[in-house]
């Protein structure tokens, strides 16, 4: 085969040329082996073959074209055919691609047929997920040509492209300094459980963070279960026009301070990315179809332990089911999750109020599944109520950190504005 032709070539000829690689350069074995499964080989006979050369290959024996036909004996006029082609071997990653590509259409095609085969049977919801069923199982075949699979060498040159390069949107800046400075940001493919008390200042932590993100120019995606998006919105209304919370529930602004909610909400409008979902029943199903159709950076799910779970008896596994399904979400979509968390009572019968990773309430996979665990905990204010500019001190306690220390960071909350401000320098790396 002549240098550039590899381009030109598809089908069947890319599963003879990917085998006669294997055959010709030992050295180009542990890449295809780990790219391709016999299942991505539509002829027959490809499939059996690079079956039986993967075999010899774990085997540490040698594939040739001779090994293989002893093994094969009833393929002998094939391989006696493939070994007359001379291969080139510098196009093996298109070669590889092609069969992948190919795989994959077939997959698709096939996922139609049965999804129209039953079409008069089910909904369009229980066509869409049959649909992401049958092409998930690609997943399940192929280690595939994703970064799932590398050498060490393949690895270490990934991990010096990222040195070099620029890369800004691997994190989601919030803007607050000393989180930033602790997390790198919220970075992608990373799940963050933001825990509290009920009343204790979770939600209004959650809507700052998501505001933040969005002023960023990202991409946001919020989940309420327990508030309505109405409800939210008198919030953020708050907080962007510094107004009384509880005269905005109750419609008592002036002429002036409706001009202002409206300017200021028009204003952000313009600048901010962000999506609200206000539904009583969000599942893991639900949340990937928003992704799909809004493609976030990052989503909020408030909070997880009133999302549906799996039909299990034991509703302990169940929200760690739920818990792993975010986990993979976040992995799969490239986007950071902050899944809102209540904490057991414990606390309230403890003399040292401060929180631990035992505080997280009903499920130990939240805390496992976590990159991020942070809890808000706010100074007791029950016996006063805040007006102007009064607040009470609130830590943030970032207990877990996977990809570095653990800390505190202060901040001033301001329930009547809904509104978290940092107070700076503060960051406490243990």
């Amino acid at each position: 085969m002549e240098a550039g032709a590899a381009v030109m070539i598809q089908g069947i000829d890319a599963e003879m040329a990917v085998i006669g690689c294997m055959v010709i350069d030992p050295d180009l074995r542990p890449k295809i082996i780990d790219k391709l499964a016999p299942e991505m080989f539509e002829h027959p006979k490809l499939h059996k073959i690079f079956e039986t050369a993967t075999d010899l290959y774990w085997s540490s024996q040698q594939i040739t074209y001779t090994a293989l036909a002893d093994k094969l004996p009833s393929y002998r006029e094939d391989l006696i055919k493939m070994s007359q082609r001379v291969e080139t071997l510098s196009a093996c990653d298109q070669y590889i691609q092609i069969v992948i590509d190919r795989w994959r259409i077939r997959t698709m095609k096939n996922a139609l047929k049965n999804i129209l085969a039953q079409a008069d049977f089910k909904t369009a919801d229980e066509s869409v997920e049959l649909m992401r069923t049958l092409v998930g199982k690609q997943d399940e075949i192929a280690k595939m040509d994703s970064d799932a699979s590398a050498s060490f060498a393949e690895a270490a040159q990934k991990f010096t492209d990222w040195l070099k390069s620029n890369d800004a949107q691997n994190t989601i800046k919030t803007g607050f300094r000393s989180m930033d400075s602790a997390m790198g940001g919220f970075l992608r493919q990373s799940v963050t459980a933001l825990c509290a008390r009920s009343g204790h200042g979770k939600t209004d932590f959650a809507l700052n963070l998501a505001l933040r993100m969005a002023k960023n120019g990202f991409k946001v995606q919020y989940f309420t279960m327990e508030m309505t998006t109405n409800q939210l919105m008198q919030r953020i209304a708050a907080q962007m026009a510094h107004i009384d919370g509880n005269l905005i529930r109750d419609k008592k602004l002036s002429a002036g301070e409706i001009s202002d909610v409206d300017m200021v909400l028009k204003a952000f409008e313009s600048a901010g990315k962000i999506n609200f979902v206000d539904d009583a029943k969000i599942s893991t199903k639900v949340i990937r179809r928003y992704i799909e159709l809004f493609r976030p950076d990052a989503i909020f799910v408030d909070h997880i332990g009133i999302m549906e779970r799996p039909n299990v008896k034991d509703q302990y596994h169940a929200l760690g089911m739920v818990s792993n399904e975010l986990k993979q979400i976040a992995k799969e979509n490239n986007i950071a999750i902050v899944e809102l968390v209540q904490m057991n009572r414990q606390i309230e019968g403890r003399k040292d109020k401060t929180p631990n990773l035992g505080d997280i309430r009903e499920s130990g996979d939240i805390e496992q599944d976590a990159d991020y665990v942070m809890f808000v905990q706010p100074e007791d204010i029950t016996d006063r109520q805040l007006t102007g500019e009064a607040w009470a001190d609130a830590m943030i306690y970032l207990l877990k950190n996977r990809h570095g220390r653990p800390g505190t960071f202060q901040f001033h909350w301001q329930p009547q504005y809904h509104t978290f401000i940092e107070i700076e320098n503060n960051y406490q790396g243990e």
